[in-house]
């Protein structure tokens, strides 16, 4: 079995996605720079609205890959958030 999973940054897009045969998102914000955690009320918005997965996506901030401690501490309280919304896979 083939997964459809689409990469969005808008609950618009979302909604395209869902629409359009995916399985599930990955859902972000900023894509331009390599997609960043997404708000907390788009995060809310798919979830409830959404028949399909969503999987919030919880890097610190755009702008590369490598993270110091204080990254780290936000990785964990975005994902902390995620999991009391209903986020699965976080």
């Amino acid at each position: 079995m083939i997964i459809v999973e689409a990469c969005v940054d808008t609950l618009a897009s979302a909604h395209h996605a869902e629409t359009g045969g995916a399985d599930r998102i990955e859902l972000c914000d900023n894509l331009g720079d390599a997609g960043t955690t997404p708000s907390h009320g788009v995060l809310r918005l798919a979830l409830e609205q959404l028949g399909i997965a969503v999987f919030p996506i919880i890097p610190p901030r755009g702008g590369g890959f490598v993270y110091d401690a204080a990254d780290i501490a936000v990785v964990r309280a975005g994902l902390q958030h995620a999991r009391r919304l209903g986020a699965p896979g976080a």
